[in-house]
């Protein structure tokens, strides 16, 4: 028993690490910036000869980590203990006390380790940091997927979700941001999770669940959004109840049967592993983040669904601007994009509709199943088959896994085997419907939560292709039936490959190439050899089962290797010459004003403070900018940018207390930025019934005397964002609508 659990464990080892090898080197190859042409690429590099980041995010996040590692806390300065940023939202900044700090911690970690054999700048490893750390998430998911299912699905599984489209497009080389833990660190959460529950012995249930809460802990500190996940696992607990209930499967047994409520307690597995890890889970949390972190994850939580809805105020919502903040499509491409992966869609983004019919037909056998158990009356797990149906307790423990034939959908195995495996069955079902379900909600507020439904969707996608590759081992034993399926297959593994014309030359002939060789191959290892019946039928079937996991899987690996081997940098040298000069030209009180997308690249690169930013652009600042980008009044585009990059919001906030209502102060402000300073006391005394006084402390805001110089920058990716900064900037407080104007 010990050699097999030996082999086992060494077998997994080695194709974890082949899957990680694989992964970070397709994540690898972004470094090539293979979307740049290469008389072009010299542009897109720094000075050292290193790419710039793919976005913007990762210039905030390597500014953070630069402050963390110089002086111990995030921000410029610290304000009633808490860091803030004073380059961000001038002139008053903005607190980032509560900043996420594992991406901080892990990079400058990882600094001192690759700085002890080689010099590496922080920059440099924040580069590589995302794709290495990312590259991880291929542990909880193949270690789940196995526990469920054979080492095909595990294999499929894992390729489906650490390659999937939403993914790797945000943890590629040069994308440093806090994507990297969104799959690894959630997904042992849940592992360990359902290893407490299921665990008969007290001792693992303790161990399993200090894994999973010390996993939630460390995710806190990950992703604002980590509560998301506790959520849904109490959810799942409480649906497995009912559930069991309903089924008339008991899982809390009498209070008679014990001598006290404490040792009653211990032994109801599933009821002590949950609140063992509620009670550790709010003091890991209450360590990580504190109370006040906790009540705002929960608010967050439940206030997640109205992102894209309209402003709780008169300013307009910046989110409906922001690209991965939009709804997506079911399915993007039409037919042939149905056979593809990635970010347009939903389908698209779990691997394609093979994979999503895949997923379907699981959760269609979870339900079966759950319908064939509430006819089951016999109660607890304690049934043994007879002696000659035992197999040797090896491979009972290797194959003794929560698996389903599809040999006859609707009919899973034998009355016996539900009986045996009904808690653990009702488990997987609660557990996959509800984190489906929940992650579906989730990706209504945008594309980016596409990468949160592929976690369970391609976990779904790998026990697919478990399933379908013990049907075909058992049951399928007919040359033709045998060649068709691998026709088909072969047909599914060269498409995609054919569509990355962009990233590979001769796509289209390479791909054919590939399903003509194997559909040959194919033929000649299922017709020119031996009968189905002689010694060879394993060759047979396992190159067809190769082939089953490859169909699954090659949507999702020629979408990675086509966005890698595109990448483009976010920014070249040209915007950051820009940022020289201001840096080297103009006096320290200088502000940047811009639209927000590059607030983070000026921060660093001029050591300036920016009117807004990634992590600011909501509120008034949107429409000011906007307005000043819109109007052809000269007079009142200078007097919006003189009041931004010297006051701020000041005046906007002063007007909105005398007057009671935001939509008068920035009437007012729009008809007075414009006039001199006399005009503009004079106006707000007549037309808003502002007494001197009142009127004085506007202006003093609205009409700083002493100006701050500004430089204001204009790029050209903003003529196609012309549409969304009109939009803001022609804003009517009154419909609270919009119009815009496009180049």
């Amino acid at each position: 028993m010990e050699n097999q659990k030996v082999k086992t464990i060494l077998k997994s080892v080695v194709i974890i690490a082949i899957l990680f090898v694989l992964v970070f080197g397709i994540r690898a190859q972004a470094a090539d910036i293979g979307g740049v042409p290469n008389e072009l690429k010299a542009n897109y590099m720094d000075a050292d000869g290193l790419p710039y980041f793919s976005e913007m995010d990762s210039y905030f996040n390597l500014r953070m980590t630069q402050d963390y590692m110089d002086h111990g806390y995030f921000g410029d300065t610290l304000v009633n203990g808490s860091g803030w940023d004073m380059h961000s939202y001038y002139p008053s900044g903005r607190e980032v006390g509560g900043y996420q700090p594992m991406i901080a911690y892990v990079t400058s970690f990882l600094y001192g380790i690759v700085n002890m054999f080689q010099d590496m700048s922080i920059k440099e490893v924040a580069f590589w940091t995302g794709a290495f750390i990312s590259s991880f998430a291929v542990i909880p998911v193949y270690i789940f997927t196995r526990r469920i299912t054979n080492d095909y699905g595990a294999i499929a599984a894992t390729l489906i979700v650490a390659l999937g489209p939403n993914y790797i497009s945000h943890t590629f080389a040069g994308f440093f941001d806090t994507d990297m833990f969104n799959v690894t660190l959630p997904l042992f959460f849940i592992l360990f999770f359902v290893e407490a529950v299921k665990s008969d012995k007290l001792a693992y249930r303790i161990i399993f669940s200090i894994l999973s809460v010390l996993s939630i802990g460390l995710y806190s500190l990950s992703w604002s959004g980590y509560m998301f996940y506790p959520a849904v696992m109490i959810i799942v607990m409480v649906v497995f109840f009912v559930l069991c209930f309903y089924l008339n499967i008991d899982v809390l047994e009498p209070f008679k049967n014990y001598e006290n409520k404490l040792n009653w307690l211990i032994n109801q597995k599933e009821l002590f592993s949950l609140g063992l890890i509620l009670v550790l889970g709010l003091f890991a949390l209450l360590v990580t983040v504190g109370f006040n972190g906790i009540f705002k994850a929960l608010i967050d939580l439940t206030g997640g669904f109205s992102l894209l809805s309209a402003s709780r105020d008169v300013w307009p919502n910046v989110y409906i601007s922001v690209a991965e903040m939009q709804k997506p499509n079911l399915l993007a491409g039409g037919l042939p994009g149905a056979f593809l992966a990635n970010t347009s869609g939903i389908i698209n983004g779990i691997g394609g509709i093979v994979a999503f019919f895949g997923v379907l037909l699981v959760l269609f056998t979870f339900v079966q199943r759950l319908l064939r158990l509430r006819s089951v009356k016999v109660k607890g797990d304690s049934s043994k088959p007879h002696k000659s149906k035992r197999k040797a307790t090896s491979v009972r423990k290797e194959q003794d896994r929560f698996r389903i034939s599809l040999k006859d959908i609707g009919s899973f195995g034998s009355t016996d085997e539900i009986n045996k495996s009904k808690r653990l069955n009702v488990l997987y079902l609660s557990l996959f419907l509800v984190w489906i379900l929940a992650s579906a909600a989730a990706v209504t507020q945008g594309t980016r939560f596409i990468q949160v439904l592929v976690v369970p969707m391609g976990i779904c996608a790998g026990i697919f292709v478990g399933y379908a590759v013990d049907y075909v081992k058992a049951n399928v034993d007919d040359d033709r039936t045998l060649f068709l399926i691998a026709i088909v297959c072969s047909f599914l593994i060269a498409f995609p490959i054919t569509q990355i014309g962009y990233a590979v030359d001769n796509a289209l002939m390479i791909g054919s190439i590939v399903f003509v060789a194997l559909v040959v191959i194919s033929g000649v290892f299922i017709y020119l050899r031996k009968s189905i019946r002689d010694s060879d039928v394993s060759i047979k079937k396992a190159l067809v089962v190769v082939l089953i996991t490859l169909a699954l899987v090659s949507p999702t690996v020629c979408g990675a290797y086509q966005t890698t081997a595109l990448t483009v940098p976010g920014s070249s040298d040209p915007i950051w010459n820009a940022m020289d000069y201001v840096k080297e030209n103009t006096t320290n009180d200088t502000v940047i004003i811009s639209w927000w997308d590059f607030g983070y690249l000026f921060q660093i690169a001029s050591d300036h403070p920016t009117s807004f930013d990634g992590g600011s652009q909501s509120g008034d600042r949107a429409y000011w900018v906007g307005k000043a980008l819109t109007t052809s009044d000269f007079a009142q585009s200078k007097g919006i940018l003189q009041m931004l990059g010297t006051t701020g919001s000041n005046a906007s906030e002063l007007l909105c207390n005398y007057t009671g209502s935001n939509v008068t102060a920035v009437d007012a402000l729009d008809k007075t930025l414009g006039m001199s300073r006399e005009n503009a006391k004079s106006t707000l005394v007549k037309d808003y019934n502002l007494t001197e006084s009142q009127a004085n402390a506007v202006v003093k805001q609205s009409h700083p005397s002493n100006p701050n110089n500004v430089a204001f920058v204009l790029s050209s990716d903003m003529i196609q964002k012309a549409g969304w900064w009109s939009y803001f900037g022609s804003w009517n407080f009154d419909t609270l609508d919009s119009t815009n104007y496009q180049y």
